[in-house]
């Protein structure tokens, strides 16, 4: 039996792509002219949020099922298009909420407590011979401001609660949260 056909249209990690190579017949996007003799076949899309599928390649391929995107954004996908097509349009919500969060929280802290310069100052061998770089700023009860507040915004939001950090938001609606100020919405 011969495995279904995808277009892969951005390198992906290996552990990911080595899923892929045993499960489908995996063609790695070049150029449009590539697709001339396998449009026809190719019956799934492997993508990432940010790059999605141009338009002229989902165009190009007639007997596209699935567009499957690894990470949550979905504005480099013609949704329209892929609905009137019937093609499934699939993200990985939630996957990496909590690590992206994560991130955000320790690069606050790295900012405002000067951890980079403390770093390369220990590293260089500078300890007790020059004098120490600032200590930077005090991170708990810091205001923290959060543009869009989706999973990602609430888990940060969530996390600077650890630090008294009053938080205030913008997002497109005002989503009523009790704990955090909302001071811009479009609607």
């Amino acid at each position: 039996m011969t495995k279904p056909e995808i277009l892969l249209i951005e390198p992906m990690m290996p552990e990911i792509e080595k899923q892929l190579d045993a499960a489908y017949t995996v063609h790695r996007f070049t150029s449009l002219a590539q697709l001339k003799d396998i449009a026809g076949r190719i019956r799934g899309i492997a993508t990432g949020g940010a790059t999605g599928v141009p338009q002229a390649v989902m165009d190009s391929l007639p007997a596209l099922e699935i567009i499957a995107i690894n990470g949550i954004g979905t504005d480099a996908v013609n949704l329209k298009e892929a609905r009137q097509r019937n093609i499934h349009v699939t993200t990985t919500p939630g996957v990496l909420t909590d690590d992206v969060a994560d991130m955000a929280i320790g690069l606050i802290v790295s900012l405002l407590r000067g951890l980079p310069a403390g770093d390369r100052y220990v590293r260089d061998g500078e300890w007790g011979h020059k004098a120490a770089p600032p200590l930077g700023r005090k991170v708990t009860g810091k205001k923290l401001g959060i543009v869009g507040m989706g999973q990602v915004g609430r888990a940060i939001a969530h996390r600077a609660r650890s630090f008294a950090m009053p938080v205030s938001y913008t997002d497109l609606r005002d989503l009523e949260l009790k704990d955090y100020v909302l001071i811009f919405t479009e609607n």
